[in-house]
């Protein structure tokens, strides 16, 4: 570990978070505890899903557009729960997810319209990710950043009503190997965190036992602050 590690105090200029996940449900397992305690504060919250989520199931049987609606159901719900200003689905496939221009600039034109000031989003770079579309998502939304700011890159998005340029200062990346550099205790909104994870039925169909390895992972990832739970991120250094 670091020998500093910040706190909450990380995002004390943070007015409008923008969250780039791959899947319904990646936001609430991965940093679903530091977007309620932001939520609280008055920070506006955007969760952006780049896929449907639309074969996330170990049932041969299941109809992908019937799971796709689902987990979109599911998402807003546990956005509900998390104080979550809006949900967006960028609407690819799940298990198809390319960090190609037409998620580029997807992703772009969603910094430039909620006018986020700071992103939260995978850790591409981590060679343990095995998962093909949160290397993806990482990867898109880390490219999106410098483009979103160059006023000749797709300035139709810059006439959209309230279209920001420059808005986005802030990267934190969670899912990371790197050490941590911001641990944040999640523990006075941990049933918080848990209620919104078990919004996706679909995900976590035996409720709270079905996640008993997000309260092992948390409480591991709480050790080095003294917290019972938390989440940790690594802050990218961008201009």
């Amino acid at each position: 570990m670091t020998t500093s590690i910040a706190g909450l105090e990380a995002f004390d200029d943070v007015q409008r978070l923008i969250v780039v996940a791959a899947h319904p449900d990646d936001l609430e397992v991965l940093c679903g505890g530091t977007v309620a305690l932001l939520a609280q504060r008055g920070v506006k919250v955007f969760s952006v899903n780049c896929t449907l989520g639309d074969i996330g199931t170990q049932d041969p049987s299941a109809m992908r557009p019937v799971l796709a609606t689902t987990r979109l159901l599911e998402a807003e719900e546990a956005a509900r729960i998390l104080g979550i200003e809006q949900v967006v689905s960028l609407g690819h496939h799940d298990g198809e997810l390319v960090a190609d221009l037409e998620l580029r600039a997807q992703i772009a034109r969603l910094y430039r319209i909620t006018q986020a000031d700071t992103l939260f989003t995978f850790d591409p770079f981590w060679r343990g990710q095995v998962h093909p579309d949160h290397r993806a998502a990482g990867q898109a939304a880390l490219d999106a950043y410098i483009p979103s700011k160059m006023p000749l890159y797709r300035p139709e998005q810059l006439r959209e009503p309230g279209a920001c340029l420059g808005c986005l200062k802030r990267v934190f990346l969670f899912s990371s190997d790197g050490e941590p550099d911001v641990v944040v205790d999640v523990s006075s909104v941990y049933e918080t965190k848990l209620a919104a994870c078990m919004a996706h039925r679909s995900q976590f169909p035996q409720g709270r036992e079905s996640l008993k390895w997000l309260e092992e992972w948390d409480a591991e990832r709480g050790k080095p602050i003294g917290a019972a739970r938390a989440e940790s991120f690594k802050r990218l250094e961008v201009w």
